[in-house]
């Protein structure tokens, strides 16, 4: 009960402290005549996403799926690449300098090289995506292997463990924690992807809704649409939040058995 009421207390701060702001936000421009286009009340930019909320529904399925998509994907590889990178220590000496080149470039001046390659459909989404955020993946899931701790491992040693046992008995399980914090890095990075292939050249999703609405100079829309892609980038977030939950709860519960064994 009290661990409740402190989250509903945590909760409520956070949402009085939005509110506030809006508030602040809304009397500031109200006051001083700020004009829409230059910045829009809150008032303001809500009656747009009401006007145009038929139209953004599909707009907003096209870059979640996009980002989705590359997550998934660059998640899954980079979870892959990251247990042969454990398993060899040539490979991680090759591979890390150029996983680590990759991600120092700007994925914007890339952009238009990947729609030449995939088009300026939704192939184009999610390869972005997946480029932009399975680093954090293969950051964190080999941080998460390699720590293990030095006493398990020279016990799975005396047991003449095989590498593919250690590997699913000790170093996956131990690596999922990290798993989870390089999802989490890598949600906000996969809508980013999804976004600047849409920025590019595309004819749906919000990144195309924000190039649409600054070139009709509708400042309110261009706010909406940065705030849905805030609203999916939490959505996303919160969902491998409680995905994280459950599968911590289970782990948990696991070694505990295990322990008592």
């Amino acid at each position: 009960m009290n661990s409740f009421l402190q989250t509903a207390r945590r909760n409520s701060i956070s949402v009085l402290t939005v509110l506030g702001f809006l508030g602040v936000w809304q009397l500031l421009v109200t006051i001083f005549n700020v004009p829409a286009w230059l910045l829009p009340s809150p008032v303001t930019i809500w009656f747009a996403f009401v006007k145009e909320a038929p139209m953004l529904v599909r707009h907003v399925v096209a870059t979640g799926a996009g980002a989705t998509g590359g997550l998934l994907i660059g998640s899954i590889a980079g979870l892959v690449l990251a247990i042969v990178m454990v398993r060899s220590r040539l490979t991680e000496r090759i591979l890390m300098p150029l996983l680590v080149i990759d991600q120092s470039l700007p994925k914007m001046a890339l952009a238009p090289i990947f729609v030449i390659w995939f088009g300026a459909g939704m192939a184009s989404r999610v390869f972005i995506a997946i480029v932009i955020s399975f680093f954090p993946m293969i950051v964190n899931a080999v941080r998460g292997m390699k720590s293990v701790d030095t006493r398990l491992n020279q016990l799975m040693e005396t047991l003449s463990a095989s590498p593919w046992t250690v590997l699913r008995k000790v170093r996956l399980p131990n690596a999922v924690p990290y798993v989870f914090a390089g999802l989490k890095v890598a949600v906000p990075l996969a809508v980013i992807g999804a976004v600047v292939a849409e920025f590019m050249q595309a004819d749906s999703g919000l990144g195309y809704v924000v190039l649409i609405a600054v070139g009709n100079v509708n400042t309110p829309l261009v706010f909406v649409a940065v705030l849905l892609m805030a609203a999916l980038s939490l959505t996303l977030f919160a969902l491998v939040s409680i995905i994280e939950m459950f599968v911590l709860r289970r782990r948990f519960a696991y070694l505990a058995l295990a322990n008592e064994q």
